[in-house]
């Protein structure tokens, strides 16, 4: 449902294809989207093969380019055209940017409620090419306790409720990450400039401070506003290089982190008792030289990621639970549980490839069964599945087998953290439904006005489906780059280049296979050799109708690439017998 606020309008149709050459005619090839091809017609931009054009239907079968926009064989030039095509409406209009201007001189008022903690060791830990630096941590000793101080930029601060800002945040409600950039919730001047928990500059932010003891139990919790000082800004991998010594700290740093490394898994820790799922997920982490990709890895959690999580899951949690039993009307991040027959499946799928399984009923399962059986499930593949043979594919199971976690107003909990309380408050510069739970919280602690709260069901519901047409898009990006990559490889290596992969899902005429732990291309069941492959009942298998040879879900297969479509991201195989 659109959100209920005057200003804020729904997405314009733009239309992006690529130009190509068929016989005598140059004819426009929807790139994005589903579409015939059409003419290029007389009147309008004259293309070349090649060019990424937007296009407007002219007379007849015939299109009129209104703009070239770049050349499909660029990857920058095809991901501002993915943009093109799935954002049409990303620059931010005169009036916003006057408004955003305005806004930011209020970085210099002195504000007597805040309380003044400068003094106090204060870093962020992000990737390496963000800029949005939404959370900060300190940590002080008291006793045998610990004080965490959760920072969060005080974004409703700057984004007054029904501004022109907020309009347009609302109708975003998120920033869009692609390998070459972001398309920010916010305009640039506030989302990297006075909302940014820069270091060495004074901050406006909103401080969870949660009393900790050594077994990660929570003694007390204070929420407020405060001035703060980021003292150094860390990414990851500097990080992850002190917790592994290869990487020296400085004095303050290296105190702070002997306070919060024992305590963020003592926090995790008290979590995984709980039932909490811990699920290993892998995405691609691309490599620049200025401006140009030079390569990608597999990147899984590390230490120092789960280390930022245990902080901001444990800060979302708190706040939740507060403001749930003032009875604050906010948007709850809510995962329910998974349907016990998707369960089912899944441990019937485990069963077929000698995965061991716990019992379960879905018949007569209980909520609790549920959740025992499927943190079992999660733990069997964790101790019985090689990370590079099969897991990726196992794991990928498991995912499936979830219920889809979204924004709503009604508290169901969070199943997969296993919580009974959680909303998302940490990431307000790139997230709309942060913003609304930090003013449910300002206006209950009587820091600022209360806001609107008879329309947020509609903007929860808003904001789930902006979430996922985001998601898509960004994974859609990701699959781009790595075809550009992929491309080149086999371009300096050759093209008979043979990868070892894993098969990690079917579809009825074939298996799409990951390879090299980072790509992942399509094997269609006719490429396979001596026999007809169909899928079977469990539909974990390609079986040969003759010889009973089987090609089954989480097995290692050779492969080699037929061809790489850089504008869909799409990789056909083939398997390498030689």
């Amino acid at each position: 449902m659109a959100p209920a606020r005057p200003g804020v309008k729904a997405e314009t149709t733009a239309v992006v294809g690529v130009v190509v050459r068929r016989g005598k005619n140059l004819e426009i090839d929807p790139a994005f989207q589903q579409g015939q091809s059409l003419l290029v017609a007389r009147e309008g931009i004259k293309p070349r093969v090649g060019d990424l054009v937007l296009f407007a239907l002219a007379h007849g079968r015939r299109a009129r380019i209104t703009r070239v926009i770049g050349r499909r064989e660029t990857l920058a030039d095809v991901l501002e055209a993915l943009l093109v095509d799935r954002l049409p409406r990303r620059d931010f209009g005169s009036k916003v940017l006057a408004e955003a201007a305005s806004a930011a001189t209020a970085e210099q008022t002195v504000d007597p409620d805040r309380v003044d903690l400068r003094d106090l060791f204060t870093f962020t830990v992000d990737p390496a090419t963000a800029r949005d630096f939404d959370d900060a941590l300190s940590f002080r000793a008291d006793g045998d306790l610990v004080t965490v101080f959760v920072h969060i930029a005080d974004v409703a601060y700057y984004v007054p409720e029904g501004s022109l800002i907020d309009q347009e945040a609302l109708r975003r409600t998120t920033s869009v990450y692609v390998p070459t950039g972001v398309v920010p919730m916010l305009p640039a001047l506030l989302s990297a400039g006075v909302c940014s928990l820069q270091p060495g500059v004074e901050r406006k932010a909103l401080t969870t401070e949660v009393v900790l003891d050594p077994q990660g139990s929570v003694s007390s919790v204070r929420f407020y506003r405060s001035l703060i000082v980021s003292d150094e800004r860390l990414d990851y991998d500097q990080l992850q290089a002190h917790f592994d010594g290869t990487r020296a700290a400085s004095p303050a740093l290296e105190a702070a982190l002997a306070l919060g490394r024992p305590l963020a898994k003592a926090v995790r820790g008290r979590r995984e008792a709980r039932g909490s799922l811990q699920i290993t997920s892998v995405e691609p982490e691309f490599l620049w030289d200025g401006e140009a990709l030079v390569d990608a890895h597999a990147s899984t959690e590390s230490e120092s990621h789960g280390f930022i999580e245990d902080f901001m899951v444990l800060a979302n949690e708190q706040v939740a639970t507060f403001l749930e039993k003032e009875r604050v009307p906010t948007v709850f991040r809510v995962h329910d549980l998974p349907d016990p027959f998707a369960l089912d499946r899944m441990l019937n799928v485990f069963a077929s490839l000698d995965v061991p399984t716990p019992r379960f009923d879905p018949f007569t399962a209980t909520p609790e069964d549920v959740r025992r059986t499927m943190v079992e499930a999660a733990g069997f593949v964790e101790s019985s599945a090689p990370r590079n043979r099969g897991r990726q594919a196992l794991d990928q199971q498991i995912l499936r087998a979830q219920s889809r976690a979204i924004y709503q107003t009604d508290n169901i909990g969070h199943f997969g953290l296993s919580l009974a309380a959680y909303c998302h408050f940490t990431s307000p510069i790139r997230r709309y439904p942060d913003l609304l739970v930090h003013r449910g919280l300002l206006g209950r602690l009587g820091l600022a006005e209360n806001p609107t709260t008879s329309t947020l069901p509609e903007w929860a519901e808003h904001c789930s489906v902006r979430e996922r047409e985001a998601k898509k898009i960004e994974l859609l990006a990701d699959d781009i780059a790595l075809a550009f990559l992929l491309e080149r490889r086999l371009a300096e290596s050759g093209p008979s280049m043979q990868f070892e992969g894993q098969i990690v899902g079917f579809a009825r005429s074939g298996a799409f296979v990951l390879f090299d732990c980072l790509y992942q291309g399509f094997l269609p069941a006719r490429e396979l050799p001596g026999d007809y492959y169909e899928l079977d009942e469990t539909e974990t298998a390609m079986v040969g109708r003759r010889t009973g040879t089987a090609y089954r879900l989480a097995g290692s297969v050779d492969v080699k690439v037929t061809s790489v479509d850089t504008l869909s991201g799409k990789v056909d195989l083939a398997l390498a017998l030689d």
